[in-house]
């Protein structure tokens, strides 16, 4: 039998476009919340019980709607944010398809109470299931209050797929933490259940609202600050990477024009900028806000607004991916607030080590945390004789068992210190403690700043004393990091090849041979000189100098392979393995034992390069105790 086409009644329509915007709790809130900030609140509260199930309510001190326009609210495609096509193409407010209402409304029974500042009273409209029942006059304060019970009570099927009331409170938790950091001038509270969860102050600071959510201990210790402008983007926010990073993408936050939005482009730049600074199977976390021209971001593409499109993407990621990474390498490892930090006191404050302030505020004498004299707790059994030496200082990279460690890797000139930084020197005795640390200022760069050599313990990690702090440093990590930095700036200098005394004979097919004619430059900046050689083989004349001999052939052919599959399938991602794998495996072991001058080194290597404070697979390179924290566990002062 055949079926007539018919049009859908009023109430299908409104169930099924229900079903695009309110796919739970969460997202009804979400578009309520939406309505508040177009509607100019500045004071925001959420309430839910059972999860948002059985009941929400959004209340706001906003605009209000006119007792004129309140039926009209609750009808489809309806609203005051745009009224031309043109206006689709800079879209300036959170909600602009005039859905919210009238979706929210076709699956629960709403009641709407509103009074704008000019009216003399409110106006109460109660909608069941899509249908208005009641209307009326109300005494309520200005702005809106919205209040939402049985939700999907007539469409039951939908009801059955919502989680249990603890996940869908969860849900709505992540909702207004993305309202709070989206909004840090909005005052946002949220109750779950009778208990606030969420209050936020809405002082217009990010900090203030990233410490509503994440704690301000913990967010001051693992975040840094990333502001800066590229290509048109406009980037303020935080980034945090080593301790900071997370097992998932969840805690990567973007907002673009205070829209809160999830991109995988956006994420894939800032994992381009933080590379190394994470672990490997670990992401960053961030909180970002990017502001751009209107009309170059598309944020029609789905119902519930969350994703975007841009119209220049390749220089918003690569305008995003530097600015982060700009973030993260103004200083060097001996300069890192996690790795340099004093707990904090009363008379105290956590070093922050900068080339332009001084890095430490008076320390009290030792007699102020304890009278008692100091005790040496551990002295190594082969201690190291002293000697001074300041960096920088030009030296031939460390040696063992006659191999020079270093010799694969390219003369890299020595640069200069920029005005004003500050040089490091060993101590010049190291049975003398010293009489406290010592601050380096900019007027005072020819006083280095001492470090004490300590020792080696399990032949993996070297001990320093500087100023208060006892530092380690894992020896591979470090030695891996200055393997790859050198490798790496020599393909940046496009010093990568190294020629063969006698060339590699590969072959190759019609079709390979033309894409190493096509991709002849990209194969040079690799390192890769290759010509034809007789029919259907090539020669290999130079190779990328990371590479023995016996890798290059796999290495080359793996080149090939990707640039044949299609076009651009070759990203250099390969070359980044290759001297990762090289400079790991180069590098000197943990458990292997070195000299007291590998040691210095090493150690003046990391100093003068102002290295990335993590190896390449993102590990911590050093870690460091505090005088008080070791004092505290020791038990020579109490905990507070």
């Amino acid at each position: 039998m055949e079926k007539r086409i018919l049009p859908l009644t009023e109430s299908m329509i409104g169930k099924i476009a229900a079903g695009e915007v309110v796919e739970r709790p969460a997202a009804a809130i979400k578009e309520l919340i939406e309505n508040s900030l177009d509607a100019g609140a500045t004071n925001i509260t959420i309430e839910i019980r059972d999860g948002g199930i059985t009941y929400f309510r959004v209340t706001d001190n906003g605009s209000g709607i006119d007792e004129r326009d309140i039926r009209m609210a609750f009808e489809r495609h309806a609203t005051s944010k745009i009224s031309t096509e043109e206006e689709l193409n800079g879209i300036e407010t959170l909600g602009f398809r005039g859905e919210a209402l009238a979706s929210i409304a076709a699956v629960s029974r709403v009641t709407c109470q509103t009074k704008t500042k000019t009216a003399v009273s409110g106006v109460r409209l109660v909608n069941e299931g899509g249908r208005i029942t009641a209307i009326e006059p109300a005494a309520c304060p200005d702005g809106t209050s919205i209040t939402v019970k049985d939700l999907f009570f007539n469409t039951p099927v939908r009801l059955q797929f919502l989680k249990r009331p603890s996940t869908e409170a969860g849900y709505v938790a992540d909702t207004v933490m993305h309202a709070i950091l989206s909004r840090p001038d909005v005052a946002f509270r949220y109750i779950s259940q009778g208990k606030t969860i969420y209050r936020s102050p809405g002082d217009g600071k990010l900090e203030s609202a990233a410490y509503t959510i994440f704690g301000q201990e913990m967010f001051r210790k693992t975040t840094r600050p990333v502001e800066g402008h590229m290509n048109g983007l406009l980037v303020h926010g935080y980034v945090g990477v080593g301790e900071s990073g997370r097992g998932n993408r969840n805690a990567e936050l973007f907002f673009i024009n205070g829209r809160y939005l999830t991109s995988s482009l956006l994420s894939t730049a800032v994992e381009e900028g933080t590379r190394e600074r994470v672990m490997i199977g670990h992401f960053p976390m961030c909180i970002l806000h990017l502001t751009m021209p209107y009309d170059s971001v598309d944020v029609n593409v789905h119902p519930n607004k969350l994703q975007v499109r841009f119209r220049k993407e390749a220089e918003v990621e690569s305008a995003l991916a530097c600015l982060v990474k700009d973030a993260l390498t103004d200083r060097d490892v001996f300069a890192q607030s996690e790795v340099i930090e004093l707990e904090k006191k009363e008379d105290s404050v956590p070093i922050t080590v900068s080339a332009t302030e001084t890095i430490l505020p008076p320390v009290p004498e030792a007699a102020e945390i304890n009278p008692e004299p100091a005790v040496t707790a551990f002295i190594p059994a082969h201690p190291v004789q002293s000697q001074t030496i300041v960096s920088p200082t030009p030296k031939m990279p460390f040696s063992r068992s006659g191999e020079t460690f270093a010799s694969y890797v390219p003369p890299v000139p020595a640069e200069p210190l920029p005005s004003g930084e500050q040089k490091f020197q060993f101590g010049d005795d190291m049975d003398d403690m010293g009489s406290g640390p010592v601050s380096f200022l900019p007027d005072k760069a020819d006083e280095p700043a001492k470090l004490r050599l300590i020792g080696n313990v399990f032949n993996t990690y070297i001990l320093l004393e500087y100023e208060d702090q006892l530092v380690m440093i894992d020896q591979h990590a470090a030695h891996e990091r200055l393997n790859f930095d050198s490798m790496m700036k020599a393909y940046d200098q496009h010093r990568a090849g190294q020629e063969l005394l006698v060339p590699m004979i590969e072959q190759v097919t019609p079709r390979e041979m033309a894409v190493l004619e096509e991709n002849k430059e990209l194969l040079e900046r690799l390192g890769f000189s290759v010509e034809p050689f007789g029919t259907g083989e090539v020669a290999i004349r130079s190779i990328p100098m990371i590479l023995g001999q016996p890798q290059t052939a796999a290495f080359f052919r793996e080149i090939v392979d990707e640039l044949s599959g299609e076009p651009h399938g070759f990203t250099l991602e390969k070359r980044r393995t290759a001297i990762l794998q090289a400079a790991c495996k180069h590098a000197v072991k943990g458990g292997e034992k070195l000299s007291e001058e590998d040691m210095r080194d090493l150690v003046e290597q990391l100093i003068d390069r102002h290295v990335t404070p993590t190896c390449p697979h993102g590990r911590p390179l050093v870690v460091s105790l505090s005088h008080t924290e070791l004092d505290r566990k020791f038990r020579r002062i109490q905990p507070n």
